[in-house]
């Protein structure tokens, strides 16, 4: 079973996926979207994250040809973020446009909680912040989002439907691999080593060994989407450009570290005993990974409650190439001086200037404030700032504010939430 993950973040088709896509070799393909943490806020309108990602769409035309001609390749997506179906009925019309419209499509809802977080309280569950332990009480600001990183258990309910595209609102970036050889190998939930196995090759197809690439000179071998092979013993290959030199080494310690925290290797559906772990290089282009070990998790999804912090704006100043020198130094200097930020109400006002090789350059300018007004005020300022030094610069970058957001951690029971999976042809959902 071949299988392969990329990172996407806004709108087109990530970089690589029409490789993959048309190896022919592929069995499973995961496509993470993160949950945007930051969102334009327009006039009045009350401030609110994307229902769903954007480019998902586009990430699908490009490979509708080779879902079509390739019966075994199967896509996970967690796109959905706040409405699972509307993204897999946009989807489906992406599918039906290609040719596609046989192809079983899943949606995998339940994991958007923000409606139910206050019967979740009442019926019992636990909202406190699993790092800190601070109780749900002291959270005061407004909750944008809150998603459940759904485990594997949906998505292999998902494959046994037949389903082909499967997106969900949010999932545990190791759920789809785990899923899968649950589904491909009729593993059992309670093999613990095995699942650990796929936990670990999930992890390593993201992994960039980036000691390859240092030093000025063009990379010998370019980056390229890697590929993890996983059979039903729990064998795990990873095809890489980094085969050769201490690439299996450097492997190995990214493995075993992870993120440098014990939460870290507690996955929804084993926990990753890590220590255990080895690489070794099997030959140019491959590395083998051994000595995975699992024991039970705790029965928990983690759900990502997203809360308001604050609003931010970032705008970036161009200077022409035969600009003066000192128009730069001048316009920094103005801009510390009229578009000063108050810390005592926990303001930040960051200026950077940067050079550019041919003789031209840019002033970046951030601020943030926990005031949307303030926030608007400075973009209406820099504006006029920059006004106020045409011709020498223009805007690269329009002033905007957005809303910024952080993350609110919680352990919450796996049967505390109803999880819907239903799967239809891609024309049906039209």
């Amino acid at each position: 079973m071949r299988f392969a993950r990329l990172q996407c973040d806004g709108a087109g088709a990530p970089l690589g996926i029409e490789e993959l896509a048309a190896s022919g070799q592929l069995d499973f393909l995961q496509l993470d979207y993160p949950r945007a943490r930051w969102a334009k806020v327009d006039g009045a309108a009350e401030a609110a994250l994307p229902e769903c990602a954007i480019g998902f769409c586009d990430a699908l035309r490009a490979i509708v040809k080779p879902l079509y001609l390739d019966p075994q390749l199967h896509l996970f997506a967690s796109a959905g973020w706040a409405d699972a179906y509307g993204a897999v009925e946009r989807a489906a019309g992406v599918l039906v446009e290609g040719g596609c419209g046989d192809v079983p499509v899943a949606a995998v809802r339940g994991s958007n909680v923000e409606p139910i977080l206050e019967m979740l309280e009442e019926e019992g569950v636990d909202l406190s912040h699993a790092e800190t332990g601070a109780p749900w009480r002291e959270l005061k600001a407004p909750v944008l989002a809150a998603d459940l990183q759904l485990g594997g258990g949906p998505l292999a309910l998902a494959l046994a439907e037949s389903a082909r595209v499967i997106v969900a609102g949010a999932f545990d970036p190791t759920a789809p691999l785990v899923a899968a050889a649950v589904h491909r190998h009729g593993w059992k939930w309670r093999d613990c080593n095995l699942l650990a196995s796929a936990i670990a090759g999930a992890r390593a197809a993201t992994w960039i060994d980036w000691q390859a690439y240092a030093g000025e000179a063009p990379a010998a071998r370019p980056w390229r989407p890697q590929v993890v092979e996983l059979d039903s013993s729990g064998r795990l290959l990873l095809e890489t450009p980094h085969g050769n030199g201490d690439g299996a080494t450097r492997l190995q310690e990214w493995l075993r570290m992870g993120n440098g925290n014990a939460d870290d290797a507690l996955h929804p559906d084993v926990r990753e005993e890590r220590a255990a772990l080895e690489c070794h290089r099997l030959n140019a282009s491959q590395l083998e990974i051994t000595g995975a070990q699992g024991a039970a998790s705790d029965d928990c999804w983690e759900l990502e409650v997203l809360y308001q912090t604050g609003f931010v704006v970032e705008t970036m100043v161009e200077f022409a190439a035969e600009s003066d020198l000192r128009w730069r130094q001048h316009l920094a200097t103005m801009a510390r001086a009229s578009l000063p930020a108050n810390r005592d109400l926990d303001e930040h006002l960051t200026i950077e200037e940067l050079h550019g090789s041919s003789g031209g350059g840019w002033l970046h300018l951030g601020f943030q404030s926990k005031s949307r007004p303030t926030a608007q005020q400075f973009a209406e300022q820099t504006m006029k700032l920059v006004a106020a030094h045409r011709p020498h610069v223009r805007l690269s970058v329009r002033p905007e504010v957005h809303v910024h957001c952080n993350c609110w951690p919680v352990r919450v029971p796996r049967d505390a939430v109803d999880i819907a999976v239903e799967t239809r042809i891609a024309r049906e959902w039209l």
